[in-house]
């Protein structure tokens, strides 16, 4: 223990963190701040602090937990005060906004971020393909003629929670601009910082352009040297994410790493100097903000240069660093410059993969002595992979439900081409204004650009490359982390109750992973989402998954996979069939069969007719659902006369959705259930085993 508490007493800033981020947590998961009790609560142990004092007992353990406990309370404090509160904005015919980064062509339009004045709130904008559209630049002032949209909550299980995200960025509206809502002024606004940063990475891409990169080579050169990764196929981004290389393409800790190491290596002769420190720390600080700067200080990058400052700071002045420490430091001052941060993927797959790589690496390095001067190093590469996977699976895996069985062995590929991708990069833009010299550059790096993009796609198409959809709980990833936790501190203090800790975690990790699996195997469940005019069931039966929808397999698979697969992954499924709607029958599933209209889910008796129409005569059936039914023929079609049938629809109970107040006419009887008024549907089969003919109770839960 006392090896430990040695530990402990070397990073403060380690100390002071932890109840910091706890507080944030309770911010982020309570109600407004109760100034009164955090306030009592100070006094009364400033109180105990006097009282310690006078009697002349240790003060230290007092003060200690007072200090704590204020980081705590401000840490909630905090949080609650930075957090973003969306305004309304104002109801007028036109607004003037401010046009704040170069559009990024979409599939059908173009997407930007509009400053809407005076207030410079951020909206989220598409616009209508153009070639007014596509030559916006930052700072231009446009005027518009149309009304902003919240963005509104998901409403349909397991779907990606859009709106939370872009609060978490300040941005609560959203603009769908045609060309004639709006119209580019002469007017003109300076450039902020960030803005500034856009306008030169802008100009080093069209360097790219001239010397003949386009498609595929021109994205990844922009996503890995310039950090621009929104014109990346999605197919290649797949690739990426299924391989265990797609930290590769996001601009952060390993890109900054690069450039730091290799010029904190060639500066290392003015630790010598008398000054030659200072002048180093200058040069480092200067070159990782420059990188940060060119890549368009994207928050990814802001992030990684802060913690490499940290550390350039750290080694250059204090001769006795604490690598821990330092990194400590940094995630505090990000942390107090926007709590919000706690919550981005980015920032704790960040953290997790340098605190794991930095003590993990060593201990795994070590156990093997290679003599070989290269093999030591292709090990040295392979053990910080492994020492980083520690870190991020659970993070992983919860987030994205997918593990890269070959991580490691695309690493020993990626990484040292990315590196030679990025200083051969900066060469050629170094380089641009000498043709004959450039188009050599360019001819070399185009053939390391290929061989990355090859690398990555026949990892990729390894047998078994990737585990997928992968079911895993909040309390499998808190439970994940207390092994990793207990085997950090059994290594560092070798003591025995940490190691019953690590078999206690893991008997409960199985316990947790054993009853989902229970859970998975015994559900069953139909599915009704809300999807604008289009219908999509879904029909679950322990880890099988029947889709029936109004399209095609193919046009379904296409256009609702945002809503198919993250339901997949929920169910921890890689089994699951499309059928059509229309279908008149079929029968080749044990618990679903379908003969014309009457759809028979395990006992469950589900009508549903694709006509737009109300039938003249209602079948006996559990659930009843209309598909694209005008609100005033339902409200004209006596419902009220069948009490015990549920009906489904996905029609919203009145189609002007500016109204506040719906005239009583047409609103939809109680038993009507609109999907697009309230979100999905999802009917829970409960089965006695006592009488499975006769124990069927249906539960409608609300998502």
């Amino acid at each position: 223990m006392t090896n430990l508490t040695d530990h402990l007493r070397r990073v403060p800033f380690f100390r002071f963190i932890l109840p910091f981020i706890a507080g944030i947590l309770a911010g982020y998961f309570t109600q407004p701040f109760p100034l009164f009790v955090g306030l009592t609560s100070l006094f009364i142990l400033f109180a105990l602090l006097v009282v310690f004092r006078q009697s002349g007992y240790r003060t230290t353990p007092v003060f200690g937990t007072i200090l704590y406990f204020f980081l705590f309370i401000f840490g909630w404090y905090w949080y609650q005060q930075r957090q973003y509160r969306p305004q309304p904005v104002p109801e007028q015919t036109t607004h003037f906004a401010i046009v704040s980064g170069f559009p990024e062509e979409k599939t059908n339009s173009y997407k930007t971020i509009l400053q809407i004045l005076p207030d410079k709130q951020n909206i989220l904008t598409y616009l209508e393909k153009d070639s007014i559209a596509a030559g916006l630049t930052p700072g231009q002032v446009i005027a518009l003629h149309r009304p902003p949209t919240a963005i509104q909550p998901p409403t349909n299980p397991g779907e990606f929670n859009y709106r939370e995200y872009m609060i978490r960025h300040s941005i609560a509206y959203r603009f769908y601009l045609r060309t004639e809502d709006y119209f580019v002024t002469s007017a003109k606004v300076r450039l902020n910082l960030r803005q500034q940063a856009l306008v030169i990475r802008k100009q080093l891409q069209n360097v790219f352009v001239r010397y003949g990169y386009s498609g595929d080579e021109m994205s990844i050169l922009s996503a890995l040297v310039l950090g621009d990764r929104e014109n990346i196929d999605p197919e290649i981004k797949k690739e990426f994410a299924n391989s265990g290389a797609i930290h590769i393409l996001a601009v952060s800790g390993l890109h900054v790493g690069i450039i730091y190491f290799v010029f904190s290596f060639l500066l290392k002769f003015l630790k010598t100097y008398r000054k030659g420190r200072l002048v180093r720390l200058f040069i480092l600080l200067s070159v990782v903000w420059i990188y940060a700067f060119v890549t368009g200080l994207s928050p990814s990058v802001q992030r990684a240069a802060t913690m490499f400052s940290f550390i350039a700071i750290s080694e250059n002045i204090n001769r006795q660093n604490n690598i821990y420490n330092t990194l400590a430091a940094s995630a505090f001052l990000l942390l107090l410059i926007n709590p919000m941060l706690l919550f981005e993927v980015g920032f704790q797959l960040s953290y997790a993969a340098v605190l794991s790589i930095v003590f993990f690496q060593p201990l795994i390095y070590h156990t093997i002595y290679i003599s070989n001067w290269w093999l030591d190093k292709l090990w040295a590469l392979l053990t910080v992979s492994l020492a980083a996977q520690i870190g991020v699976s659970p993070l992983s895996i919860y987030y994205f439900h997918q593990f890269p069985v070959y991580f490691w062995l695309t690493n020993l590929f990626a990484i040292p081409l990315t590196t030679l991708i990025i200083y051969t990069a900066f060469l050629l833009l170094s380089l641009s204004f000498i043709p004959v010299v450039a188009k050599v550059i360019t001819l070399f790096l185009h053939i390391v650009v290929k061989a990355l993009l090859y690398a990555v796609s026949t990892v990729n198409m390894l047998p078994g490359s990737i585990i997928s959809n992968i079911s895993f709980t909040p309390l499998m990833l808190v439970t994940s982390f207390l092994v990793i936790i207990f085997l950090t501190l059994f290594i560092v203090g070798k003591q025995r109750i940490y190691l019953q800790l690590i078999l206690l975690s893991l008997i409960v990790l199985s316990g947790i992973t054993t009853l989902n699996k229970y859970q998975l195997l015994t559900q069953r469940e139909i599915v009704f989402f809300n999807i604008p005019r289009k219908t999509l069931i879904a029909a679950v039966q322990r880890k099988a998954i029947v889709w029936i929808s109004s399209d095609d397999s193919v046009t379904t698979r296409k256009k609702m996979a945002i809503y198919m697969e993250p339901f997949e992954q929920m169910h921890g499924t890689n089994a699951s069939v499309i059928i059509p709607l229309s279908g008149k029958r079929f029968r080749q599933f044990s618990f679903l069969c379908k003969k014309n209209d009457m759809i028979n889910f395990a006992g469950m008796r589900i009508w549903a007719q694709k006509k737009a129409e109300i039938p003249e005569f209602m079948p006996p059936a559990d659930l009843i659902y209309l598909h694209k039914i005008d609100p005033e023929d339902i409200t004209k079609f006596k419902v009220e006369e069948h009490p015990a049938m549920q009906f489904v629809t996905n029609t919203p109970s009145f189609p002007d959705k500016r109204s506040k107040k719906p005239e009583k006419s047409k609103m939809l009887p109680e038993n009507v259930y609109s999907l697009p008024d309230k979100g999905a549907l999802r009917a829970n089969i409960f089965i006695s085993d006592k009488n499975k003919k006769s124990g069927i109770k249906i539960g409608y839960i609300t998502h």
